[in-house]
């Protein structure tokens, strides 16, 4: 019966890693679509959405059934909670990449107003957070759960720094670019909550691989 259900718990664990490949995916379709301003391909990112929505569907259904018929307790019962909320995660962070897809296509018809610098390190940053998350997921990693978390500090700053550029530079300063650095300040936001979604993640790693809870007590490692 318990090497039916350790299967069942594999069998969960690669549909999570088969959706977190397309979410990476996805993120990086986004991100490419804003940097060359393809409008077609941001539809593309934007189309390939319902496909990560039926994936968090089954997962959940996976989830709730396997709670039902199995009863799992101590660190397997903490395995699906975390599973749970890292899915509902990653749907959410396929949500920020249809967002970024978005601000794509708000400044596909304009010519670039300024070169890409400290997006594109938000973009590797926010990336690796991501990879790191669902490798320590996967792995039961507390001390990779913890380097996304504090990693957190360098996505903020980041953010902060290119929406004062933009701000400065051309909101004040030039208003018929207005909207192009909106568009773009609003990017660098959905990279920057991606980030808060990888944190939610390597916060729910600790408590599965440790009963540990460091919610808002990233102090206390």
């Amino acid at each position: 019966m318990y090497r039916h259900f350790e299967d069942e718990l594999e069998g969960i664990k690669s549909s999570v890693l088969k959706m977190s490949y397309h979410v990476m995916d996805q993120i990086l379709s986004a991100l490419k679509a804003l940097e060359s301003r393809d409008r077609a391909m941001a539809l593309r990112t934007i189309e390939k959405d319902a496909l990560i929505d039926e994936m968090e569907i089954i997962i959940e259904e996976k989830c709730a059934e396997l709670i039902l018929r199995h009863h799992p307790l101590a660190k397997d019962l903490r395995f699906v909670l975390a599973t749970l909320k890292l899915n509902g995660d990653l749907e959410r962070i396929a949500d920020l990449a249809v967002d970024i897809a978005q601000r794509a296509m708000e400044i596909s018809e304009y010519p670039q107003i300024k070169p890409y610098e400290d997006l594109p390190k938000l973009a590797d940053t926010v990336m690796k957070m991501l990879k790191d998350a669902v490798e320590a997921f996967t792995e039961k990693n507390y001390e990779t759960a913890k380097k996304v978390i504090l990693s957190d500090c360098e996505v903020d700053k980041l953010r902060d720094r290119i929406t004062i550029e933009l701000l400065q530079k051309y909101i004040k300063r030039e208003p018929e670019r207005a909207d192009i650095a909106l568009s773009l300040i609003l990017a660098a936001r959905h990279l920057e909550r991606i980030g808060d979604h990888c944190v939610n993640i390597a916060e729910d790693v600790i408590y599965m691989a440790s009963a540990k809870i460091v919610r808002h007590h990233h102090s206390e490692f």
